[in-house]
């Protein structure tokens, strides 16, 4: 804990998922582990901090140049979601786990980052991700994944999309690896305007040219048990792989997660 110029003590990241571990669900804290490795953050700025952001940083304290970056809506308003650097590598993570043994909250926060996948950028994504990846026994579907995973495109694929390389949000692979899907989450805020769609169709388009089955999730989609059931039969379709019905147990694991994760992000 330190003290900063703003009059706000603050804590390592490492330090307040341990702080949390004992106190949240696991499910909520593998939402916050997913958040400080990722490249996203969502919060309300209370005014007295904004006033004294302000003071610091002037006029550019919500862009780029001060490492985070507020996320407009498609019209051009502030949303609580900001793109910046991750607070925690993903090997600080891993690294931490070995030197909390015996402390409060140790075994909830080693059973949490054995479930982060990569780093995800949007609350969407994550959603996605522990949906996709989690075990049966946890609520999820036990697939395997990836995320931000880079992919060199091909020539023709470079003429399409006017990209050298592309990040895919999500990679499914079945358990052999010979079969993938991409998986694109297409959040509101930062898909929702004209260029946006046209941008996403060239990239996607430019995947598809290469080979590569790609899914767009939407929120909708996902929040929706029943919409969820159908992209995932199509999502198995291209791995190759029978979709298996789940029990009655592993469907009641799944509305529990649902409740879980489905939340207004900025009050968790």
């Amino acid at each position: 804990m330190r003290q900063t110029e703003f009059g706000l003590d603050v804590a390592s990241p490492l330090f307040t998922l341990l702080t949390l571990a004992s106190s949240v669900s696991n499910e909520r804290l593998i939402m916050c582990m997913y958040e400080m490795c990722g490249t996203f953050a969502v919060c309300k700025i209370a005014p007295q901090v904004k006033s004294a952001l302000e003071q610091a940083y002037g006029g550019r304290w919500g862009d780029a140049r001060s490492g985070w970056e507020n996320v407009k809506d498609t019209s051009g308003n502030p949303t609580d979601l900001w793109k910046r650097p991750p607070l925690i590598e993903l090997s600080e993570l891993t690294e931490y786990v070995d030197k909390i043994p015996g402390l409060r909250g140790a075994k909830s926060f080693t059973r949490a980052a054995k479930c982060i996948t990569g780093v995800a950028a949007s609350p969407l994504e994550v959603q996605a991700s522990m949906l996709f990846g989690l075990t049966r026994l946890r609520g999820g579907e036990g697939l395997r994944l990836t995320n931000n995973v880079e992919i060199r495109l091909t020539r023709s694929a470079r003429l399409i999309s006017g990209l050298d390389r592309r990040y895919a949000d999500i990679l499914l692979a079945n358990k052999d690896g010979s079969r993938e899907c991409l998986v694109e989450c297409q959040g509101k805020a930062i898909h929702g305007s004209i260029e946006s769609k046209i941008s996403d169709s060239d990239r996607t388009t430019a995947l598809q040219a290469m080979g590569y089955p790609v899914v767009l999730m939407t929120y909708g989609q996902l929040a929706d048990f029943d919409a969820f059931r159908v992209v995932m039969e199509l999502i198995m379709s291209y791995l190759d792989v029978p979709l298996k019905d789940k029990t009655p147990r592993q469907q009641e694991l799944e509305r529990r997660l649902r409740e879980e994760i489905f939340i207004d992000w900025a009050g968790m």
